[in-house]
Formats: structure tokens, C-alpha cells, sequence
């Protein structure tokens, strides 16, 4: 029987085991030198929350040496089956569904973008599906106006817009699901893992069955405004970086907020998105974000880019839009889900308690979006380095471009399918 341990109960376990090991008898020079490091860790160094396998001393079982010999190995099996830990900080209790009956290599897991993927002419390329055609007409309805005539013409800097942009990247991205069903007539039944980035969340929860598409819209609709009227507050933006482990971003953090404040701005600047190893999202005020391009090589930061948005999503500044948020899944039903969901905001996967989901939804909007930790729990899935389909579904690569520097060998199942 295996255990998960915490990091921090390591010590006391190890010292049970060596107890146990001693009243069965075995050589005093036990246990021998640790085995040789998986070679999977090897590609999921950026995982910060490693758990042991060891084996429970209490167990009656007559386990011989060369079976304790290995009471430190890796969990990578056991990630395919069906699982329920206890997190005892928060209480929580996360069930893992259990697909070992599919093959691994005829698994699917699902990835649905967010805000800046979208484009113009988004939705042309599955128009001609009717299940497809028929989403954005009850979008039409739902949310008041063309939806579709803005992605296909635009202009483009309205379709940039919050309000505009969130509705259409997750139509679209459903769109597209419903004409990959038909492509591939048994995807649902293959469909093991959905994941989506920031407000693809919400299309990963209705591919999943959790949500109907009608009540994640009008949700995704409030979202939207509440957002947008954030980033009316308050001048700030997001800013993509680069970090080592010599790097001082907390010290710049703090710099950056001091010198904020000596200028009577607003003094906010933390992590917005952890997108893959050493590269990071920065949200916060334009000072701040100013002070840390001009003193990268003082703490030891690499800026890459200023994202093209009007807000810092998923930081402090958006507080405000979680209420509206809390409000509009006021009376909604959820589901039990189909397939495994991560969730954003614990960068795990969802409870299957309806009030969990609402509660992580409605804080994913002001905290920062774990999809680093959701990577590698989705590269994790690999048996003997035979990896499921990955298949981003909706606008642009941007999911693959951060699936390969999580592993190339994964990338090598990744395929997308553009709206």
C-alpha cells in the first residue's frame, strides 16, 4: 500500500520505516544507497511539489529487501489510478478519475487557450460545421450582439478588448471542439484530461460536462465587464520575464512597489502567470512594471516582453471583479465532470464539489495562474515515455509553445486544432 507524504513529514517517516525494517529482521546496514533518479524527473525539474512513495510500515505484508530497496521511487505509476489524497492544509479531499482502461497513446487531454490568442477570422475555419455555427448564434443571443461578425472582421483592436475578446476566445475554442467531435467520432469517449489557460477554464469545464456552454458564457460575459472595469482603475499591464536561480524577484518586487509609492502610484507588482521553467507573467502598475525593465541586470531579471493588454490580470488589481463574478454562478448547477479538470488557481485538479469549483473560479480571477504546475501533472501522465494526445483546441499555439519547454517528448504528441 503506498502513501503520499508532504516534503515535511520525510524525516518522521523515514525514521517509522527504519523501525519497521529493523523489527523484520533485516540487515543493520539497511536501507542500501538510493536508487538511480527516474529518468522522467529529469524533464520535471520546474515541479515544486514532489511527492515520495514510501511504503507503509504498519503493513502486514512480508515485503523482502529488494521490494524496500525501493521505498524512495518516484509516484509515476501511480499516477494512473484512481486517486484520493487528503491536502491537510486546506482540508481538501481531490479525486482522480481513473482511465487505465484506455490506452495511453489513445488518451486525450484537451487544452483550450485564453485572452491573446485570439485573431482575426477566428471561427472561419469551422464555420461550416453546424454544431459549430449553432454555438455562436446562442452566443448571439446571450450576449447581444454579433459575435461571430466580430471575430471574422473585426476591427481588430476591438476584438483586443476585454469584453469582446473573452467571449470570443471561448466560443471559438468550443466551436472548434464541437467540429473536432466530428472528425473524431470517439473523442469524448477518449477524452481523459482538460485544461484550459485563465478564461479557457471555463471551456476545459464544458468540454468536461461541469458546466452547460449557456451558463459558462454568461459567466465568462460578467467576468469580462468586471474586468475591463478593473483595468479602468488603475494604469497597469502585464510583463513577461525571465528568471535564474541567482535572480532577486521578490527583492525587486519590493523595490519596485517602494518606488511606486515614492510617487504617490499604486504599489502592486506580483507573479500574474507561471507559464514554464524561469518564465514568468508580471502583473502590476506601469511604474512598477517600468522600474523593472530599467533594473533587470540589478536584480538579475531578464524582461522579454510587455504583453499587449490594458490590465494586470490575475493580480491584486483585480480584486474587485471577483464579487460580480461570485454573483453570476448565483442558482447554477454543476455536474460531475467527464474527465480529469485542472483547476487555474490550485494548479491541481478540480474537487468534485460544485462549491470548490465556484470558489476557485471566482479566485482565479485575482490570483495568478498556476499553468506551469498544471503542465507537468499533464506531462506526468507519460507511461514509459508513451505520452496521451495533446491537442490544443481553439486559436493559436501558444499552449504547445510552453507544452515544449516542458518536454520535448511530449511536444512530439502535441497537435492543434485552429478555429
Amino acid at each position: 500500500m503506498l502513501k503520499l507524504l508532504n516534503p515535511s513529514s520525510l524525516s518522521s517517516s523515514k525514521s517509522i520505516i527504519t523501525r519497521n525494517i529493523r523489527r523484520r529482521g533485516l540487515p543493520p546496514d539497511f536501507p542500501p544507497p538510493r536508487p538511480k533518479e527516474a529518468e522522467f524527473l529529469k524533464d520535471a525539474t520546474t515541479y515544486s511539489d514532489v511527492h515520495s512513495a514510501m511504503l507503509d510500515p504498519h503493513s502486514s505484508l512480508p515485503y523482502p529487501a529488494e521490494q524496500l530497496q525501493d521505498y524512495l521511487h518516484d509516484t509515476e505509476k501511480e499516477q494512473h489510478r484512481s486517486i484520493k489524497t487528503h491536502d491537510s492544509k486546506k482540508g481538501r479531499r481531490i479525486f482522480k478519475l481513473n482511465f487505465d482502461h484506455i490506452p495511453i497513446e489513445d488518451q486525450v487531454v484537451a487544452l483550450f487557450p485564453g485572452q491573446g490568442a485570439q485573431h482575426l477570422k477566428m471561427g472561419e475555419k469551422v464555420i461550416d460545421c453546424p454544431a459549430s455555427k449553432a454555438l455562436f448564434d446562442q452566443a448571439n443571443e446571450i450576449l447581444g450582439y454579433d459575435l461571430l461578425k466580430i471575430c471574422m472582421e473585426g476591427p481588430k483592436t476591438k476584438l483586443d478588448q476585454t469584453i469582446y475578446c473573452q467571449p470570443a476566445v471561448f466560443v471559438a475554442s468550443l466551436a472548434a471542439y464541437e467540429k473536432l467531435k466530428t472528425e473524431q467520432l470517439d473523442l469524448e469517449d477518449r477524452l481523459t484530461d482538460a485544461a484550459g489557460f485563465s478564461v479557457g477554464e471555463y471551456a476545459a469545464l464544458v468540454a468536461g460536462g461541469v458546466m452547460k456552454f449557456e451558463d459558462a458564457l454568461k459567466v465568462v460575459k460578467i467576468r469580462a465587464e468586471a474586468m475591463h472595469e478593473c483595468n479602468q482603475i488603475v494604469s497597469a499591464g502585464m510583463l513577461t520575464i525571465r528568471v535564474n536561480a541567482s535572480s532577486k524577484l521578490e527583492e525587486a518586487f519590493k523595490a519596485a512597489c517602494e518606488d511606486a509609492m515614492e510617487s504617490n502610484d499604486v504599489p502592486v507588482c506580483e507573479v500574474a502567470n507561471y507559464l514554464f521553467q524561469g518564465v514568468k507573467v508580471i502583473g502590476g502598475t506601469n511604474r512598477c512594471l517600468t522600474y523593472l525593465e530599467s533594473n533587470a541586470q540589478r536584480f538579475n531579471i531578464q524582461p522579454l516582453k510587455r504583453l499587449a493588454v490594458s490590465g494586470a490580470f490575475h493580480t491584486r488589481l483585480m480584486s474587485n471583479a471577483m464579487h460580480p463574478v461570485q454573483h453570476a454562478f448565483t442558482g447554477m448547477q454543476f455536474e460531475q465532470s467527464s474527465c480529469n479538470i485542472y483547476s487555474n488557481f490550485t494548479g491541481k485538479i478540480h474537487s468534485r464539489k460544485a462549491n470548490e469549483i465556484r470558489k476557485a473560479l471566482i479566485h482565479q480571477v485575482a490570483e495568478p495562474v498556476k499553468w506551469e504546475q498544471i503542465q507537468q501533472l499533464l506531462f506526468r501522465k507519460h507511461q514509459d515515455f508513451k505520452f496521451p494526445n495533446y491537442i490544443e483546441i481553439g486559436p493559436g499555439r501558444q499552449l504547445g509553445s510552453m507544452l515544449v519547454n516542458i518536454s520535448k517528448k511530449a511536444y512530439n504528441s502535441y497537435t492543434s486544432f485552429p478555429c
